[in-house]
């Protein structure tokens, strides 16, 4: 099948790299992925590689600094980066997670039954510069507790590394992201997540975000860069499988080891297809890429009340997010696409 990309006349491609949050890319980030195998960058004028970076926070500051065009971004890593003396000059203008990807677990059979009980505990997270380090500080604020004074943070990495921090009790929970928590349960390694309070699992996690420089001077590139994924985002519904072997096509070490074909694909789906349900929100009416003003309000007094936040900090959600460029995101017709990707071989 030919991409689309072979559809438009040919253009000059200007470099973008986007910093995904993910030491490790997976399936459940397949519409990027998509959107470079199909073309959908390059009919945008765009060669783009995409980057996997220790976190959000990481990609934040890496962005911050000129260290790439696009990065995703925690709105609530942003809030605080603003503030001064970083007065971080990045604003969202993609929203993609329109809920809370983290969950703090423990062993099936550890004594630990509540968040409260994690008091003068280690806990683990990927890396320190990872969303997870400031959700787990909400999840413990809700029950009164706080890092470092209460409970301590310890960096233990993801698959084999976190799973041997957990069963020699390094730690005695780990802060995960969902797909992360999927991939080790397939690989033999359960985990029991503990309650937590379902307002901060209802809060945005993840936007794309670039310097206000950048995209005063590249209004065309931003524009692409949605459109392109939003059309990935389509593929990846109309033809789930396609968008995993996609993924396994040019990640061949996304792809599981040592594990019966079909099982791989069938839990390769599901973390995909978990991940995709909270990359659309009810409240956007259907448009790609729009934010929904009261859910960042929700996460500005999330922030203040956990404090991440001084409580008299002002937070200009015009310097947060733009919806300037979600009309362009959404020029395009969807017919072809999911055509395209119910006949991919």
């Amino acid at each position: 099948i030919a991409s689309i990309a072979n559809l438009v006349p040919s253009q000059a491609q200007t470099k973008v790299r986007i910093l995904m949050p993910v030491t490790q890319i997976d399936e459940a980030y397949a519409p990027f992925l998509i959107a470079q195998e199909m073309g959908y960058f390059k009919a945008e004028g765009l060669d783009v590689d995409v980057v996997p970076i220790a976190g959000s926070k990481q990609a934040l500051i890496q962005v911050a600094a000129g260290n790439g065009e696009v990065a995703t971004v925690s709105p609530a890593e942003l809030m605080v980066g603003q503030q001064p003396p970083n007065n971080m000059q990045v604003q969202l203008f993609y929203d993609v997670y329109y809920k809370c990807i983290w969950s703090i677990s423990v062993m099936p059979d550890s004594p630990i039954k509540s968040v409260a009980e994690l008091k003068g505990k280690k806990i683990g997270v990927a890396n320190m510069g990872s969303a997870g380090v400031t959700f787990g500080k909400a999840f413990l604020a809700k029950v009164g507790l706080k890092i470092p004074e209460d409970a301590q943070y310890l960096p233990i990495g993801v698959g084999g590394q976190g799973a041997t921090a957990m069963r020699t009790g390094s730690v005695a929970a780990a802060v995960y992201w969902d797909a992360m928590v999927t991939k080790m349960e397939l690989a033999g390694f359960k985990l029991r997540p503990l309650p937590v309070d379902p307002i901060i699992l209802s809060l945005p996690d993840i936007s794309l975000g670039a310097r206000t420089d950048y995209m005063a001077k590249n209004p065309k590139v931003i524009a692409g860069v949605g459109r392109a994924l939003a059309k990935g985002y389509v593929f990846n519904q109309a033809n789930p499988e396609a968008a995993v072997r996609i993924t396994w096509k040019r990640l061949p070490e996304s792809k599981p080891a040592n594990v019966p074909e079909a099982k791989a694909l069938s839990s390769a789906i599901a973390v995909n297809q978990a991940r995709m349900k909270i990359w659309s929100s009810s409240d956007t009416g259907g448009k790609f890429g729009m934010f929904v003003p009261k859910d960042f309000q929700a996460v500005e007094t999330f922030a203040k009340e956990f404090n991440l936040l001084d409580a008299k900090a002002k937070v200009d959600m015009d310097r947060i997010y733009t919806q300037k460029f979600v009309p362009d995101f959404n020029k395009f017709d969807q017919a072809p696409i999911v055509a395209q990707a119910k006949a991919w071989k």
